[in-house]
């Protein structure tokens, strides 16, 4: 009877919804990882975190990253603006961050702030770097021939 009834599951005319997503949105959805997952990594190795802490900053810059990004999108061009919103951004990660860190790794981490933004922007120049490298190999080239 069990095996009647995983049959018919497994067969069932039901399909799940899938939603598609272009390449920009996984492009976008990396970077926003690799980012977040290289400004962890340093506060990991700075702030000698334990693993309960690594998995909460990950936790906690995953979603501050994702907001800047979106912030980075939205305001594109008014760089103004941007930096007032990523600054009220970071402000709640280092609330968030208070109930996570010891009172020594806060006041490392909130001395560093500046070195962990300058990190996170240096992270993102490399990738520009790489973009435009990769842009240059992929771009096809006219070749005339007389």
């Amino acid at each position: 009877m069990f095996g009647c009834a995983f049959t018919a599951a497994a067969n069932g005319d039901t399909k799940p919804a899938v939603k598609k997503t272009s390449k920009v949105d996984k492009k976008v959805a990396l970077v926003a990882e690799q980012r977040a997952n290289h400004l962890s990594n340093k506060m990991i190795i700075d702030l000698g975190l334990n693993n309960y802490q690594s998995r909460k900053i990950r936790e906690i810059n995953n979603e501050v990253v994702a907001k800047k990004l979106a912030v980075e999108t939205e305001f594109a061009g008014n760089q103004a603006v941007i930096d007032k919103k990523c600054e009220e951004i970071c402000n709640v990660r280092d609330i968030e961050l208070e109930s996570v860190l010891s009172t020594r790794q806060y006041n490392e981490y909130f001395g560093a702030r500046k070195v962990y933004n300058q990190a996170e922007q240096e992270f993102m120049a490399s990738l520009d770097v790489q973009d435009n490298a990769t842009a240059a190999t992929e771009t096809p080239v006219a070749v005339t021939l007389n």
